[in-house]
């Protein structure tokens, strides 16, 4: 105890600690908004961490380097090397007092940010604790690497390179996990690094076999930068590399190759609470009041039409952000995941929002413009509000000279039609809907004189 005593005072192990916290929480503040999603669930605050972790974790490993190297710039290598006591220990001392100590300042920052989610009245579960396990083994071990880096390569340009590639590695690791559909390849190498850009959603983790696999590459990565630190001989340090490319087969055969299997839903927030026929997740059971008295509502106006949905269901998919919509016969889907925020709006525009498509949510994938989807929503909801009014989810088309004007002229063609034939056209776009049928169609079914 002595030993790691001084090894605190004296080498950069409680700098590395300072480090990673404000360095983290400085570059979580900068890469987030005031009104980020990670501060409405415990684990999406933790996976919020992997993206300001490209920075810290090269940070990091530049400072284990530089301390690894104090025995060649002190010039005692060779007289270390010739003391009784085992080189082993000493260096084992060092490892232990900087990779533990950054292991603490991490979980620290971990707890810190589940406690602005906790104070802030979010949901929190223990679903965050494989996340913080994982990322607190990422940079223990990735502290032992460098550490050894440093013992082995003592060289002045050893510490830039190091940071450097370090930080390199972590943004292509990003962006090769930077999918666009659900069904888009990802490479299990970039899931070898604790960097990942975290998604627009805050019922999504990452998946088991993601959370395994990168607890094993850690955990034996953690083993081989420890031998090569203490290792004496050439051989020693090829044996050394052993627990390394194990564990790295071992997760490769574990890692998934599509984007669906790196994301799924939080099992724990994304359980559905219920009012009647009217659900939403756990995590946003705070809004359940206000989605229950507008379901309601909307259930309640749809019942006009020939098979009439029966249930308001929160759309809790793990891929809702990147896919089309859920659709359903049976159930209206609430969107809330992606923009607009659809549960924090006020209840005259979340019943708008369901309303529109008839309770059939549209066809085009987020963050893309179909116009005249759109027009088909617009009408839809106004002919169950009994007029037109601006659709939070569409603000162009309503603020758009041109596409506003469509509207109206496809408004009055609607309602030039005798209240039965409305009706049916209403319910034949419903179906086309259901169906993901070409917008321009169902615009015509709806404006047809």
């Amino acid at each position: 105890m002595t030993g790691l005593r001084i090894e605190l005072r004296r080498s950069t192990a409680l700098w590395a600690g300072l480090l990673v916290l404000v360095s983290g929480a400085g570059m979580l503040v900068l890469v987030t908004s005031a009104n980020a999603r990670w501060k409405g669930n415990s684990t999406s605050a933790v996976l919020e961490l992997r993206l300001p972790l490209a920075y810290v974790w090269a940070l990091v490993v530049g400072l284990a380097v530089f301390q690894g190297m104090r025995d060649s710039r002190a010039g005692v290598t060779e007289l270390f090397s010739a003391t009784s006591r085992p080189g082993w220990v000493r260096l084992g001392t060092l490892a232990s007092a900087v990779a533990a100590v950054v292991a603490a300042a991490t979980a620290l920052l971990c707890a810190g940010v589940v406690a602005v989610v906790a104070f802030g009245g979010g949901f929190v579960s223990v679903g965050f604790l494989p996340l913080m396990v994982t990322v607190v083994i990422a940079l223990a071990s990735s502290v032992l690497l460098g550490l050894a880096v440093g013992r082995l390569l003592p060289h002045p340009l050893t510490v830039p390179v190091a940071l450097v590639a370090t930080f390199m590695v972590a943004t292509a690791a990003g962006r090769a996990l930077d999918g666009r559909t659900a069904d888009d390849e990802v490479s299990r190498l970039a899931l070898l690094v604790p960097v990942l850009d975290p998604p627009s959603s805050d019922l999504v983790t990452t998946s088991t076999s993601v959370d395994i696999g990168q607890i094993v590459w850690f955990t034996g990565l953690g083993v081989t930068a420890f031998l090569l630190l203490v290792a004496r001989s050439w051989s020693g340090r090829l044996a050394a590399l052993v627990p390394a490319g194990l564990a790295v087969a071992l997760a490769l055969s574990i890692m998934p190759s599509k984007l669906s299997g790196v994301l799924v839903t939080d099992s724990l927030a994304g359980e559905l609470v219920c009012d009647g026929r009217v659900c939403v997740s756990r995590a946003h059971e705070d809004r359940l009041p206000v989605v229950a008295a507008v379901g309601r509502e909307v259930l309640a106006a749809l019942a006009v039409l020939p098979g009439p949905p029966t249930e308001v269901r929160e759309d809790t998919s793990a891929m809702a952000y990147l896919t089309a919509p859920q659709r359903s016969r049976d159930v209206v889907y609430v969107r809330s995941q992606g923009y607009p925020r659809v549960l924090t709006m006020p209840p005259a525009q979340l019943r708008l929002e369901l309303l529109a498509g008839a309770g059939v949510a549209d066809c085009s994938t987020p963050n893309t413009i179909d116009v005249q989807e759109a027009v088909v929503r617009y009408l839809t909801a106004g002919y169950f509000n009994g007029g037109l009014a601006e659709l939070a989810s569409e603000p162009y088309v309503w603020t758009n000279t041109r596409s506003r004007s469509e509207v109206e002229a496809a408004w009055q063609a609607l309602r030039s039609q005798s209240p039965q034939e409305q009706l049916r056209r209403v319910a034949q776009v419903r179906e086309m809907l259901l169906e993901c049928q070409d917008s321009s169609r169902a615009l015509d079914v709806l404006r047809a004189a």
